[in-house]
């Protein structure tokens, strides 16, 4: 075992060596691979560039003054064995504000959902039951939606950065029937319309990143074609495709090369999908070395095309992922206040039997919703 992880170590030092010496070439010639990389198709998600690939930008001066909002969720989802058909979302509420006022506000608020127009969603032209994929979606715009409703209350300094964990881009609505999509993606993009006329800075923070958007640009630049089309690919009779020598290299490992603490990479677009849909708001991505991990940043476009509001992202978030010990604080306490631990599930149904007896209705349990609160050994 010992020699096998060996050998995996010793693979991973000759790739990521490998895509540091394709960094360095293409950055010289990136307007090129930039072309490249727009007029192939591929099939995995490569990165937009429109600047060298190789740049470390350093840490700007952070404002004496500013303020961090955030939000997080978490839910309890319907249970068909319990005695009523509902789910719970708990929704949570940061804002931290550094400097002569100085103050922290921190809490949650739970919503019940019970109503046949909570339980039900529009799929595909049917009526079908909302399930943990819709739940979290709706979870996911009730957390925007608070951040935007704090960032109201507390972003007139000019100095706020909107924080929320994860990524900005709903890749789960791609599989998606065009009227769910429209109910989920509208609203969202409907958020980042007033974030922008707020010109307050949303990010996505990612920690531990696994993606490979950029490591998939430079294969698209070791590909001897004039323009890559993988689904044609005249390589697939070699040993080796030309491409392969850092694939399932991520781009976290590639940054960890030059990247020093506080400083982030050049920035770079997304091509998901569904972000054809986003407008304005299409997603940006850097990365950053926060002095503990390379963490992967996302903003919308109107972000990363503002110089002071991208400097102000970069100082922020990372000012906040070192008060967090690596991680951003004010992410971190949206987390503790939203989660809903195993015991507050069952507190929630015992709730919820007991508010039925009380007002006379019979409550039916299935067999196996009692089995679980009585173990027989």
């Amino acid at each position: 075992m010992i020699e096998e992880r060996k050998g995996r170590s010793d693979e991973l030092a000759e790739k990521i060596r490998t895509a540091r010496r394709e960094l360095d070439a293409q950055s010289r010639e990136w307007e090129k691979l930039s072309e490249k990389v727009e007029l192939s198709k591929t099939s995995w998600l490569v990165a937009g560039i429109s600047s060298p690939l190789d740049m470390a930008h350093s840490l700007p001066d952070r404002p004496p003054d500013y303020t961090a909002v955030s939000s997080d969720g978490s839910q309890i989802f319907p249970d068909r064995h319990e005695a009523l058909p509902c789910y719970l979302i708990n929704i949570s509420s940061i804002v931290l504000e550094y400097g002569a006022r100085a103050r922290a506000s921190l809490g949650s608020s739970p919503v019940l959902f019970h109503n046949d127009e909570d339980r039900f969603t529009t799929w595909g032209g049917k009526k079908i039951p909302a399930d943990t994929e819709v739940i979290s979606l709706k979870r996911t715009l009730m957390e925007f939606g608070r951040i935007l409703e704090l960032a109201r209350e507390n972003g007139g300094s000019g100095k706020t950065i909107a924080l929320s964990d994860g990524t900005l881009i709903l890749w789960r609505l791609e599989a998606a029937p065009a009227d769910f999509k429209s109910e989920m993606l509208n609203p969202f993009l409907a958020i980042m319309n007033e974030f922008k006329n707020l010109k307050i800075p949303v990010a996505g923070y990612i920690s531990f990143p696994g993606s490979t958007d950029v490591i998939n640009a430079l294969r698209v630049g070791l590909c001897p074609e004039k323009v890559s089309y993988c689904n044609q690919c005249p390589y697939t009779d070699l040993p080796e495709l030309p491409c392969a020598p850092i694939e399932g290299l991520t781009d976290r490992f590639l940054f960890s090369t030059f990247l020093k603490p506080g400083e982030i990479s050049s920035v770079f677009r997304s091509s998901s999908r569904i972000l054809e849909m986003y407008g304005e708001h299409r997603i940006c991505f850097f990365y950053m070395n926060t002095g503990e991990e390379i963490v992967r940043v996302e903003i919308p476009e109107w972000v990363a095309e503002n110089d002071q509001l991208l400097k102000l992202t970069h100082t922020l978030v990372f000012d906040q992922a070192k008060k967090g010990g690596g991680y951003p604080i004010a992410i971190a306490e949206a987390h503790e206040q939203a989660v809903v631990k195993g015991k507050d599930r069952d507190f929630f149904f015992d709730l919820i039997r007991e508010a039925l007896v009380r007002s006379d209705f019979t409550v039916a349990v299935s067999r196996k919703g009692l089995s679980k609160r009585m173990p027989g050994v």
